[in-house]
């Protein structure tokens, strides 16, 4: 079952202000503006019992410290850093399995980058709540990116496609609500170390046919004073840096062998 509403939809809220939360994300080279993120977010979700939990990939500027900061004057949060660059895809996977080993019955998926606005994240929580969904996706809107990663992203949607119906309107979205027990069986279907684990999730969850929403949400630049992260290098943006297509090549042999084990082998793990 999928469905899919506007931002402007399904407002309501859970009324009871002691569920649990767990908020993760990866997190590279943000020192710009992670502390503004978090803060936003913990503002935004005040009405629950909020843990976050951040992977740092060995950023080498100062996010690490400011996490640590921001830790100390209160912020409830597991910080963890990686011992070596592992790269997006398995920081995504590595905070998503350490949120789902948590009692929060709720585990929330974004990015560190801070292009999201903490509304929205909002509006993911409440949509999870009150429809009774498994998965809730964020649908970005607004996007403004350079032509070849709107190319991606139509392909990235395509490839989600030939495997599965529905076709997802987002399929990389980071942006995703999940029910704890449900997110514990979608990981043990992800390749150990996987280079796109958002994409492998959107397709597993249409191969199950779980109970799926997408949900439009606003995109905006990263925050800080630099609004292209680091993580593809700091070049020209308008044409892919080598980096990117490397990754693009890499990413595109994992997708060829990757098999999405039955939903049952999933289950009977835990």
């Amino acid at each position: 079952m999928n469905d899919h509403e506007p931002a402007e939809q399904n407002q309501a809220t859970d009324s009871t202000t002691t569920l649990q939360l767990a908020i993760c994300m990866p997190a590279y080279n943000e020192a710009d503006g992670i502390c503004q993120f978090l803060e936003e977010l913990d503002r935004e979700l005040r009405a629950y019992h909020r843990l976050f939990v951040i992977v740092d990939d060995c950023s080498n500027d100062h996010t690490l410290a400011i996490l640590e900061d921001i830790k100390s004057r209160g912020l409830n949060a597991q910080i963890h850093r990686n011992t070596v660059n592992s790269g997006h895809g398995a920081s995504t996977s590595r905070a998503l399995s350490i949120a789902a080993e948590t009692s929060a019955p709720i585990v929330v998926a974004v990015d560190g980058d801070g292009q999201f606005f903490g509304a929205d994240v909002k509006l993911i929580v409440a949509t999870i709540l009150s429809s009774g969904a498994d998965v809730v996706e964020g649908v970005r809107r607004n996007r403004d990116e350079p032509l070849f990663r709107q190319i991606v992203s139509l392909l990235t949607r395509w490839l989600v496609g030939m495997r599965v119906k529905p076709t997802p309107i987002d399929a990389n979205t980071p942006l995703r609500a999940y029910r704890k027990d449900i997110l514990q069986a979608l990981l043990f279907a992800l390749p150990n170390q996987a280079m796109t684990p958002n994409l492998m999730i959107s397709t597993t969850s249409r191969h199950w046919r779980l109970h799926l929403r997408e949900v439009q949400v606003r995109s905006r630049p990263r925050l800080g004073s630099v609004q292209t992260g680091s993580t593809w290098g700091r070049g020209p943006k308008r044409l892919p840096s080598r980096r990117f297509i490397q990754f693009c090549s890499k990413a595109a042999f994992e997708w060829i062998q990757f098999r999405i084990p039955s939903r049952t082998d999933s289950a009977n793990r835990f």
